[in-house]
């Protein structure tokens, strides 16, 4: 029998640090993939705040490295930093058109195996009562600003970013027929992996981590991993019969150690399919 090996991380944030550089990332996830015998190598988003660096750095890993690479976008690789004119969707489309992504392209990775990936968005499921949806659309609290609200323009309200794509992986379930779904997302799909309250930041900011705009997916479709990222935790928990990942690498400074092989090795959720 032949067992399919699969490599799951997110948030590798390639552009952010002081110590690491694009080569380094490059080299690490291949030394990964070679080390583990990776078939398929899935990154869950925040690859980078640029969409083009994203794009090459998926494209470079595929020409690198043995096994096949596939990623969905995080909200960080949406941004347009630079540009006053913003254009989140074009961005978005450029994505789907990616043969390495799997927005609109569901996996078939065995018989009774699919992927399904997609960013999906925040729909501020979690918060303190005491802020008003107004509030929360603003994205502002005292003197910080979330930064998808500078850096993206979607023409939209959050919730109903958050409907539309949520139409959009159920459609990708629809379209694919599976005994079996990983369902890789960005956004948080379950509350129990955003910051705990009171916090004195995230009483208002875990508002932009996760969605409850999926819940029905994991009645309606069987789901028995759901892989996700965007919070900079590596946690897991199993309930109603689906396994919750959190896997991202984060930022240097949230390491454990200094050693970029080492917490890529520790953020990575490995799973071997027979």
């Amino acid at each position: 029998m032949t067992t399919c090996r699969l490599a799951f991380v997110s948030d590798l944030h390639i552009d952010h640090s002081q110590s690491w550089t694009y080569p380094d990332y490059l080299r690490a996830c291949q030394d990964l993939i070679a080390r583990e015998a990776i078939d398929y190598f899935i990154i869950g988003g925040d690859i980078s705040n640029d969409w083009q660096v994203t794009l090459r750095f998926v494209e470079d890993l595929q020409a690198q490295s043995l096994a096949a690479v596939y990623f969905i976008p995080g909200n960080h690789d949406y941004w347009q930093r630079q540009l006053s004119q913003k254009d989140s969707w074009g961005i978005h489309r450029i994505f789907q058109a990616h043969p390495q992504c799997l927005m609109g392209k569901p996996l078939q990775v065995s018989d009774d195996w699919r992927i399904i990936g997609h960013p999906a968005w925040y729909n501020h499921a979690v918060h303190d009562p005491r802020f008003s949806p107004q509030q929360l659309e603003r994205g502002r609290f005292k003197l910080a600003t979330w930064q998808d609200k500078k850096f993206t323009d979607w023409g939209m309200t959050d919730r109903e970013l958050s409907q539309i794509f949520s139409q959009e992986i159920r459609s990708d379930f629809q379209e694919a027929p599976s005994a079996h779904y990983i369902l890789v997302t960005h956004i948080l799909t379950i509350p129990d992996f955003t910051v705990p309250m009171p916090h004195p930041a995230f009483d208002f900011f875990n508002a932009f981590l996760a969605t409850d705009d999926l819940h029905s997916l994991y009645q309606d479709f069987h789901i028995p991993y759901s892989i996700m990222g965007h919070v900079h935790i590596r946690y897991q928990l199993s309930k109603a019969g689906t396994h919750f990942i959190a896997n991202s690498l984060g930022y240097p400074k949230e390491w454990r150690t200094d050693q970029l092989d080492q917490e890529l090795q520790s953020a990575c959720f490995i799973l071997d399919l027979d």
